[in-house]
């Protein structure tokens, strides 16, 4: 069985301290008067923070910490709420969702979920699932960089479950499909990202890319994270696959919900962040959170055309079932969501890896978010389908509810 386990610690954050400045106690030493301690700095307030401990208070969720302060925290308890009663009714054996606002970093959803280990580690953190087709939003990126167009044509065959060299070979009398990158992106179509990757990337290139998403270290956030790992293979069958999203790479949930929100974001990736204000025993303000810029990952043409692209995942691709009904009727009226999905088996003991990370709506984008979803053989939900509940709630129903008490007052 796969052991998902995270250490917690503190990580730097953006916070503004509420007292004293650190200069004044050496001022105050050196003129003979009593000397003040300093107030303590935002990490000794959150040391012992635990994300899945919440109560809601005054109808915000809060988090006990030590010397009877409290955490505030950033996330929305009705969202949160809602993910945390559909993975339950829907018996998710391991699940991890995310969602936070990509402007700001700020967390909207924070669900740690397992059905089959209830008491278990936080699948929010844990990076040890493979990050599948999601990785060719990486990969995607990196060729924009490159020059690669969009639109531009690539055929290939086969390539559905498996990349062979055969497959990655030119070849005009098996390539009778043709896809462009966008069509790659939106029916996860391995064999065109595999080729493209050859012909225009290399593993320093791709591996450079990967780096400003956050691969390869522990992002900043109030808990240590922990590192979504960088594999990036020389040999040419194993980079293209990698670059597909074959293993290789793996995710946590809360970094597929960064990257999102950084295309959401115009390729600027926002700190995560999951603790508002921090307050005293007597409910006094020790310290307030600011949103904070992580780093710049890509120009802003760059993520708008990733979005653009990402789009085609809901419209026509491997989510348009999920976020439509019978008739094609969308599930979230109105709203244009890009999103791509990723999925992944093993065997012994058998585990159905399904990713979802997107964001909505495009052109004024509100909420970023990630979902995985780890099934056993019987299942009842994936990733898709937990992501178009999740964003139809935030914004369709959350505001329909809303509005009806605004009208009732």
């Amino acid at each position: 069985m796969v052991v998902w386990g995270i250490v917690l610690t503190c990580a730097c954050s953006a916070f503004v301290l509420v007292g004293g400045s650190a200069g004044a106690a050496p001022a105050a030493a050196a003129q003979g008067k009593p000397v003040t301690a300093r107030p303590p700095t935002r990490e000794q307030l959150i040391v012992g923070l635990n994300p899945r401990a919440r109560t809601l208070v005054d109808g915000r969720l809060t988090a006990r910490l030590a010397g009877g302060n409290r955490a505030v925290l950033t996330l929305d308890p009705s969202l949160d709420d809602f993910v945390t009663k559909l993975l339950k009714r829907n018996e998710v054996p391991y699940a991890g969702v995310v969602a936070m606002v990509p402007s700001t970093g700020k967390l909207l959803a924070y669900v740690s979920h397992s059905s089959a280990e209830p008491n278990g580690s936080d699948r929010c953190l844990d990076a040890s699932a493979p990050a599948a087709s999601v990785f060719k939003v990486i990969t995607a990126t990196a060729l924009l960089n490159e020059g690669v167009s969009p639109t531009r044509n690539t055929c290939y065959h086969g390539g559905s479950h498996a990349l062979t060299m055969r497959e990655l070979v030119d070849n005009p009398k098996l390539d009778r499909a043709c896809a462009s990158l966008t069509g790659a992106l939106g029916f996860s179509i391995n064999a065109v990202v595999g080729k493209l990757a050859l012909k225009h990337l290399d593993p320093k290139k791709l591996e450079r890319q990967a780096s400003l998403y956050g691969f390869g270290e522990n992002l900043p956030f109030d808990t240590v994270t922990e590192k979504s790992a960088i594999d990036v293979p020389k040999d040419d069958l194993e980079f293209a696959r990698t670059a597909a999203g074959f293993w290789h790479m793996h995710l946590s949930p809360l970094h597929g919900a960064a990257i999102a929100a950084t295309i959401a974001n115009k390729g600027r990736m926002m700190r995560p962040e999951l603790v508002d204000q921090v307050l005293g025993p007597a409910g006094n303000v020790l310290s307030r959170s600011t949103p904070a810029l992580y780093r710049k990952v890509t120009e802003p043409h760059i993520a708008a055309q990733l979005a653009t692209m990402m789009t085609s995942t809901v419209k026509q691709g491997t989510s348009r079932r999920t976020f439509h009904d019978a008739r094609g009727r969308a599930l979230v009226p109105g709203v244009e969501i890009a999103g791509k999905t990723g999925t992944l088996s093993k065997e012994s003991p058998y585990r159905g890896y399904t990713w979802w990370v997107g964001f909505a709506p495009v052109d004024e984008p509100k909420i970023a978010l990630a979902v995985l979803v780890v099934n056993s053989p019987n299942w009842r939900i994936k990733a898709s389908q937990v992501a178009a509940e999740t964003l139809r709630h935030y914004l369709v129903e959350m505001p329909k509810s809303a509005a009806s008490k605004v009208a009732r007052h």
